[in-house]
């Protein structure tokens, strides 16, 4: 097969079978005894119950949201103290990252409780005499209302008015919330009728105002009040003047077979270089404008055509092989006070409609970084629109590199878990590749702490991009995470254009399994690396590196066996294995450090016949096969041989995301073990189907595993195809295939 094309493998998911595994782990240690616990609650109780008298009626409803905070070592959903709230008849509504006064981090739940039966809660702590239920008290540090600080976040001492976005607790009675944040801010009823809001089904109450200084003042004791945040919009973009236009536009009567969604400013249908290949069926209401249009125009260029830096005076493009679907969502009714509501609205009512489009951009977003103890209803809006609709979105992080921390922190929806956050690289003059100094810089929130997730060029003054303008005589040049992010989003859809096999999925595990940073080096900055410059080379393999493709779904709280179709008669001496896992959650914007509610655990075995034997707190790990005389004399003596195989996982970063040490409930995760062959025997992938505070059943994942034959003569492609013949390469056509004259 050596001269002829190798496409990646499919039908993985043959080699996926069912396993049943037992559970692990002990008791935590309680960091106070009941005693203690039992008097710590009723002194917080005690003290909440006055604190709750002075929360004027204006600014409470008949339920009153709590936090009852954990310590820090009961951060896991099972050490939620369920007994504790089911038996005072306490409603946990969310919860969300708490530090401590140590600097450590735990997790605070909101709980809506009927303050007329304090009281009697406190007077029947005591009865309730089961161990769950102390247990669930030992865990508590603190019980009592959020403060201020915690609520009114990222507004600079400057501010004086402007756009915010409220996000209030869930109660039933959502108008009589609405009416007393209405009368808290002064706000007429005209004013009223302007304001924008979301209810999302088990989610919070997000509402969008412009108001001042003072009316921030006015509402800080809110007790419905979860945060209040600015909402200011920014196009994720730097430009120089406008210059000649040097490139011709297509003459070719060919037309794209796909098209990319983009969510923007707009774009000039009238331009010869969009006409054909840009239709724009949902717009806002409001006029265009000649600014949101250049930025829109920029985009959807780059999306198209890509990078025209390089190109010849009068120079004829080449007819995409995407088209555009515009989506312009600016400026909305007012110009002078962008509603970033009035968008959303209309991206939740275009993307469900546009059936054929898989793929959106979304290179504009909210100014300011994102807040770990908040989530925005736009991040939380493209998050259920992928899971519910099968859609992938990219997203530029933004242009804020150069600010101090947090202030160069990712900006919203680019942290959603969901889609692919897109930083951006540039090439200097030696041409070595680094981040962009303006481009943002991770952690993501908890779900998808790699972020950005890779980088694409986003040109630099000193190299920039070039891209075509609203109008049909000029271009300019471009910088900015605008730019990169519709590279990557032209990138995804041409993998699903020149594959049928490939979904959306399995494009984002492609993408992020070939970007180019080893696990070790990722990091904040680059996340995963550059993104892979060509997509013919991701479908395809070397005849020693060789990329399976495993597409299925899960029960919630099952383990599958992937099996690695690594060649029982291949000669190599070492390999290196590298996987990629991506799943799809449902959001959960309620519970900011719970966000989301299902996830898959992956751990790797390297030897299908080496178990743990185990006696007292001593294990040996040994092959049943080659050790079998010395496990049977252990077996006399006590040991006891572990249920499945002796595993071998790697850490799964070296990088500052890795907070917890662990990331087990990203929805993206990348490692790579390097093993000698000697070491190998069937070896295999488990995954996890984790879940947390949903009621969805399912889990639809996609597995990339590449195995690489180091410093190997053979032909490993070859030696899987042979041995592993229900593994079949995928259908693939190639760039130059699609381009073929008169075919659409």
């Amino acid at each position: 097969m050596s001269n002829e094309r190798r496409p990646i493998l499919g039908r993985g998911e043959i080699l996926v079978e069912p396993i049943i595994k037992s559970g692990g782990g002990g008791n935590k240690p309680y960091p106070r005894s009941y005693s203690e616990a039992i008097k710590l609650v009723t002194s917080n109780l005690k003290k909440l119950e006055k604190d709750i008298t002075k929360i004027p009626n204006e600014k409470r409803m008949n339920k009153i949201i709590i936090t009852v905070r954990l310590h820090e070592d009961f951060l896991a959903k099972s050490y939620t103290p369920v007994t504790f709230f089911r038996n005072l008849n306490y409603e946990n509504v969310g919860s969300r990252k708490w530090i401590t006064s140590s600097g450590k981090e735990s997790k605070l739940n909101f709980v809506k409780i009927d303050p007329d039966n304090l009281t009697n809660d406190i007077q029947s702590l005591a009865n309730f005499d089961t161990q769950s239920f102390k247990d669930d008290l030992r865990k508590i540090e603190e019980i009592n209302i959020l403060e201020t600080d915690e609520t009114i976040l990222g507004f600079e001492g400057s501010w004086k008015q402007g756009r915010v976005e409220f996000v209030l607790h869930p109660f039933e009675d959502t108008q009589l919330v609405l009416s007393k944040l209405f009368t808290l801010l002064d706000l007429s009823k005209a004013q009223q009728e302007k304001i924008r809001y979301k209810k999302y089904t088990n989610g919070p109450l997000f509402v969008s105002a412009f108001i001042s200084k003072d009316n921030l003042k006015n509402i800080e004791e809110f007790n419905p009040l979860r945060t209040v945040h600015p909402l200011k919009i920014e196009v994720n973009s730097f430009k120089d003047e406008p210059f000649m236009v040097k490139v011709k536009e297509p003459t070719s009567q060919n037309s794209p077979a796909k098209k990319i969604g983009i969510i923007d400013g707009g774009v000039n249908l009238k331009n010869p270089f969009f006409s054909r290949f840009v239709s724009q069926n949902y717009e806002v209401n409001s006029p265009s404008s000649d600014f949101f249009m250049k930025h829109g125009s920029n985009v959807a260029s780059i999306a198209l055509y890509g990078d025209l830096f390089d190109k010849q005076n009068s120079e004829e493009l080449i007819v995409p092989l995407l088209g555009v679907e515009s989506i312009r969502v600016f400026p909305t009714s007012d110009t002078d006070d962008i509603d970033l509501y009035e968008s959303i609205d209309l991206i939740e009512t275009a993307v469900p409609a546009l059936k054929d489009i898989d793929i959106f951009n979304v290179s504009i977003g909210p100014v300011g970084n994102i807040l770990d103890d908040d989530i925005s209803r736009f991040t939380t809006a493209l998050d259920q629109l992928s899971y519910d609709y099968k859609k992938l979105f990219t997203v530029a992080v933004g242009n804020t590199g150069i600010q101090p921390y947090p202030l160069n922190r990712i900006q919203s929806p680019s942290d959603m878990v969901n889609g692919i956050g897109v930083g951006s690289y540039s090439i200097d003059h030696l041409g070595n590749h680094t981040r962009a100094e303006y481009s943002s810089v991770g952690l993501g929130r908890e779900g998808c702490k790699i972020k950005p997730d890779f980088c694409e060029h986003g040109g630099s003054v000193d190299r920039p991009l070039q891209a075509l303008n609203a109008d049909s005589f000029s271009m300019s040049n471009v910088i900015g995470t605008s730019f990169s992010a519709p590279i990557v989003a032209r990138k995804a859809a041409e993998l699903m254009l020149k594959s049928k096999d490939i979904g959306v999925l399995t494009a984002r595990a492609l993408l992020t399994q070939s970007a180019s940073s080893e696990i070790n080096q990722v990091n904040h900055e680059l996340g995963y690396g550059l993104c892979a410059p060509d997509t013919d080379n991701i479908l395809t393999c070397s005849k020693n590196k060789v990329t399976v493709l495993y597409n299925s779904e899960m029960s919630v709280k099952n383990h599958a066996k992937l099996r690695i179709p690594l060649p029982q008669n291949s000669k190599a001496k070492k390999y290196k294995i590298t996987w990629t896992i991506v799943t799809v959650t449902q959001p959960n914007p309620l519970f900011a450090e719970g966000y989301t509610s299902t996830a898959l655990e992956d751990t790797f075995y390297p030897n299908e016949n080496k178990f743990n034997y185990r006696l007292n707190n001593e294990i040996k790990s040994l092959n049943v096969i080659h050790q079998a005389k010395e496990i049977k004399q252990l077996v006399e003596n006590g040991w006891v041989k572990s249920k499945i195989q002796a595993s071998s996982t790697p850490k799964k970063f070296s990088s500052e995301a890795d907070k917890r040490g662990e990331q087990k409930w990203d929805t993206v995760v990348k490692r790579s073990k390097t093993c000698l062959s000697k070491t190998l025997d069937h070896p295999f992938l488990t995954v996890h189907a984790l879940d947390r505070e949903t009621n969805k059943k399912r889990v639809r994942y996609s597995v990339s595993i590449t195995i690489e034959a180091l410093n190997y003569e053979g032909d490993l492609y070859d030696e899987i195809m042979n041995e592993y013949r229900v593994l079949q390469p995928i259908n693939v056509k190639l760039d130059n295939e699609l381009r073929i004259p008169n075919q659409f």
